[in-house]
Protein backbone atom coordinates (compact mmCIF):
# COMPACT_ATOMS: atom_id res chain seq x y z
CA UNK A 1 0.00 0.00 0.00
CA UNK A 2 1.46 3.52 -1.09
CA UNK A 3 2.48 5.58 1.72
CA UNK A 4 -0.95 7.96 2.86
CA UNK A 5 0.84 11.43 2.28
CA UNK A 6 1.91 10.56 -1.70
CA UNK A 7 0.67 12.46 -4.19
CA UNK A 8 -2.73 10.91 -6.73
CA UNK A 9 -1.87 10.87 -9.85
CA UNK A 10 -5.26 9.92 -12.51
CA UNK A 11 -4.54 8.74 -15.87
CA UNK A 12 -6.40 6.65 -18.34
CA UNK A 13 -6.79 3.14 -17.56
CA UNK A 14 -5.21 0.61 -20.10
CA UNK A 15 -5.36 -3.15 -20.63
CA UNK A 16 -2.47 -3.32 -18.27
CA UNK A 17 -4.65 -2.15 -15.44
CA UNK A 18 -7.23 -4.90 -15.69
CA UNK A 19 -5.66 -7.39 -12.94
CA UNK A 20 -5.21 -4.38 -10.62
CA UNK A 21 -8.94 -3.09 -11.17
CA UNK A 22 -10.66 -6.65 -10.89
CA UNK A 23 -8.49 -6.72 -7.26
CA UNK A 24 -9.49 -3.14 -6.47
CA UNK A 25 -13.07 -3.89 -7.49
CA UNK A 26 -13.01 -6.87 -5.24
CA UNK A 27 -11.40 -5.68 -2.22
CA UNK A 28 -14.04 -2.40 -2.31
CA UNK A 29 -17.40 -4.51 -3.04
CA UNK A 30 -16.71 -7.29 -0.61
CA UNK A 31 -15.89 -3.73 2.18
CA UNK A 32 -19.11 -2.09 1.27
CA UNK A 33 -21.58 -4.41 0.02
CA UNK A 34 -21.14 -7.38 2.38
CA UNK A 35 -24.91 -7.41 3.97
CA UNK A 36 -25.96 -4.83 1.76
CA UNK A 37 -26.49 -7.02 -1.21
CA UNK A 38 -27.31 -10.72 -1.10
CA UNK A 39 -24.63 -12.82 -0.70
CA UNK A 40 -24.84 -14.90 -4.27
CA UNK A 41 -24.65 -11.99 -6.29
CA UNK A 42 -21.56 -10.10 -3.67
CA UNK A 43 -19.53 -13.54 -4.16
CA UNK A 44 -20.14 -13.80 -7.90
CA UNK A 45 -19.24 -10.24 -8.24
CA UNK A 46 -15.70 -10.86 -6.93
CA UNK A 47 -15.29 -14.16 -8.66
CA UNK A 48 -15.67 -12.63 -12.05
CA UNK A 49 -13.98 -9.27 -11.65
CA UNK A 50 -10.93 -10.38 -13.08
CA UNK A 51 -12.30 -11.94 -16.23
CA UNK A 52 -15.18 -8.97 -16.64
CA UNK A 53 -12.15 -6.26 -16.95
CA UNK A 54 -9.82 -8.54 -19.18
CA UNK A 55 -12.70 -8.30 -21.26
CA UNK A 56 -14.12 -5.35 -21.12
CA UNK A 57 -10.42 -4.10 -22.73
CA UNK A 58 -10.36 -6.67 -25.17
CA UNK A 59 -13.73 -5.99 -26.57
CA UNK A 60 -13.98 -2.04 -26.33
CA UNK A 61 -13.10 -0.26 -29.29
CA UNK A 62 -10.22 2.47 -28.89
CA UNK A 63 -12.52 5.68 -28.98
CA UNK A 64 -15.34 3.79 -27.08
CA UNK A 65 -18.10 5.70 -25.65
CA UNK A 66 -17.05 4.06 -22.18
CA UNK A 67 -14.16 5.70 -20.32
CA UNK A 68 -12.12 4.05 -17.57
CA UNK A 69 -9.81 6.25 -15.51
CA UNK A 70 -7.12 4.88 -12.75
CA UNK A 71 -6.03 6.42 -9.62
CA UNK A 72 -2.36 5.71 -8.53
CA UNK A 73 -0.17 6.59 -5.87
CA UNK A 74 3.22 5.45 -5.52
CA UNK A 75 2.99 3.93 -8.60
CA UNK A 76 0.18 1.21 -7.25
CA UNK A 77 -3.50 1.73 -8.50
CA UNK A 78 -5.50 2.58 -5.73
CA UNK A 79 -8.58 3.01 -7.26
CA UNK A 80 -10.84 3.81 -10.55
CA UNK A 81 -13.43 5.57 -11.98
CA UNK A 82 -15.56 5.07 -15.14
CA UNK A 83 -17.76 7.24 -17.29
CA UNK A 84 -20.04 6.43 -20.23
CA UNK A 85 -23.15 8.03 -21.86
CA UNK A 86 -25.93 7.87 -19.58
CA UNK A 87 -27.62 4.50 -20.08
CA UNK A 88 -31.67 3.11 -19.82
CA UNK A 89 -30.78 -0.31 -17.25
CA UNK A 90 -33.09 1.13 -14.90
CA UNK A 91 -34.88 3.96 -15.86
CA UNK A 92 -34.11 6.52 -18.59
CA UNK A 93 -31.94 8.75 -18.90
CA UNK A 94 -32.41 12.80 -18.87
CA UNK A 95 -31.51 13.87 -22.16
CA UNK A 96 -27.71 13.71 -22.92
CA UNK A 97 -26.68 12.91 -19.82
CA UNK A 98 -23.39 11.47 -18.95
CA UNK A 99 -22.99 8.90 -16.30
CA UNK A 100 -20.65 7.74 -13.43
CA UNK A 101 -20.40 4.33 -13.97
CA UNK A 102 -18.40 3.43 -10.99
CA UNK A 103 -16.05 4.77 -8.48
CA UNK A 104 -14.44 2.47 -6.55
CA UNK A 105 -10.93 2.51 -3.81
CA UNK A 106 -8.97 0.30 -2.17
CA UNK A 107 -10.72 0.35 1.31
CA UNK A 108 -7.48 1.68 2.52
CA UNK A 109 -7.64 4.90 0.74
CA UNK A 110 -11.24 5.96 1.45
CA UNK A 111 -10.96 9.44 3.18
CA UNK A 112 -7.42 10.51 1.88
CA UNK A 113 -8.64 12.15 -1.33
CA UNK A 114 -8.45 9.70 -4.06
CA UNK A 115 -12.04 9.26 -4.46
CA UNK A 116 -12.56 13.01 -4.86
CA UNK A 117 -9.34 13.55 -7.77
CA UNK A 118 -10.98 10.60 -9.02
CA UNK A 119 -14.78 12.14 -9.27
CA UNK A 120 -12.99 15.56 -10.48
CA UNK A 121 -11.32 13.45 -13.75
CA UNK A 122 -14.33 11.39 -14.40
CA UNK A 123 -17.03 14.75 -14.59
CA UNK A 124 -14.59 16.61 -16.39
CA UNK A 125 -14.38 14.24 -19.53
CA UNK A 126 -18.14 13.63 -19.00
CA UNK A 127 -17.99 17.75 -19.65
CA UNK A 128 -15.95 17.94 -22.15
CA UNK A 129 -17.88 15.97 -24.19
CA UNK A 130 -20.42 17.82 -23.88
CA UNK A 131 -23.17 15.86 -21.75
CA UNK A 132 -25.46 17.48 -19.62
CA UNK A 133 -26.55 16.47 -16.67
CA UNK A 134 -24.58 14.13 -14.83
CA UNK A 135 -26.02 10.78 -13.33
CA UNK A 136 -24.97 8.77 -10.54
CA UNK A 137 -26.37 5.40 -9.35
CA UNK A 138 -25.91 4.06 -6.18
CA UNK A 139 -27.12 1.62 -3.44
CA UNK A 140 -29.28 3.68 -1.26
CA UNK A 141 -28.18 2.12 1.69
CA UNK A 142 -24.60 3.35 1.45
CA UNK A 143 -24.58 6.20 3.60
CA UNK A 144 -20.26 7.01 2.16
CA UNK A 145 -21.72 6.90 -1.43
CA UNK A 146 -24.97 8.98 -0.08
CA UNK A 147 -22.43 11.75 1.92
CA UNK A 148 -20.05 11.76 -1.23
CA UNK A 149 -22.00 12.89 -4.11
CA UNK A 150 -24.30 14.79 -1.94
CA UNK A 151 -21.15 16.49 -1.03
CA UNK A 152 -20.33 17.19 -4.50
CA UNK A 153 -23.72 18.90 -4.98
CA UNK A 154 -25.93 16.06 -6.55
CA UNK A 155 -29.15 15.74 -5.28
CA UNK A 156 -31.39 12.88 -5.61
CA UNK A 157 -33.83 12.67 -7.92
CA UNK A 158 -34.99 8.88 -8.11
CA UNK A 159 -35.33 8.36 -4.42
CA UNK A 160 -37.02 4.82 -5.10
CA UNK A 161 -36.22 2.08 -7.42
CA UNK A 162 -34.51 -1.43 -7.03
CA UNK A 163 -32.04 -3.38 -8.70
CA UNK A 164 -33.13 -7.12 -8.67
CA UNK A 165 -29.94 -9.15 -7.50
CA UNK A 166 -30.06 -13.02 -6.74
CA UNK A 167 -34.16 -12.41 -6.62
CA UNK A 168 -33.67 -9.99 -3.97
CA UNK A 169 -35.43 -6.14 -3.99
CA UNK A 170 -32.36 -4.58 -3.69
CA UNK A 171 -32.93 -0.27 -3.41
CA UNK A 172 -30.85 1.67 -5.53
CA UNK A 173 -31.52 5.84 -5.89
CA UNK A 174 -30.18 8.08 -9.01
CA UNK A 175 -28.15 11.35 -8.31
CA UNK A 176 -28.18 14.44 -10.88
CA UNK A 177 -26.51 17.25 -11.37
CA UNK A 178 -25.16 19.85 -13.95
CA UNK A 179 -22.06 19.42 -15.97
CA UNK A 180 -20.22 22.91 -15.05
CA UNK A 181 -18.05 24.77 -17.58
CA UNK A 182 -14.25 23.17 -16.56
CA UNK A 183 -16.15 19.49 -15.54
CA UNK A 184 -17.40 20.30 -12.12
CA UNK A 185 -20.76 19.33 -10.67
CA UNK A 186 -23.50 21.39 -8.85
CA UNK A 187 -26.78 20.41 -7.95
CA UNK A 188 -29.59 20.90 -10.64
CA UNK A 189 -31.70 24.06 -9.23
CA UNK A 190 -35.16 25.20 -10.07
Amino acid sequence: MPTPDAPTAVRPATAADADALGDISARAWEATYRGMIPDAALDEWIATAHEAWREAFATRPAEAPTRSWVAERDGAVVGFATTAPAGDRWLPPPDGAGELTNLYLDPGVIGSGVGRALYDRAVSDLADRGFQPLVVWAFRDNARARRFYEGRGLVIDVPDHAWVLADVRCPIIRFRGDLAPGGTSRADRP
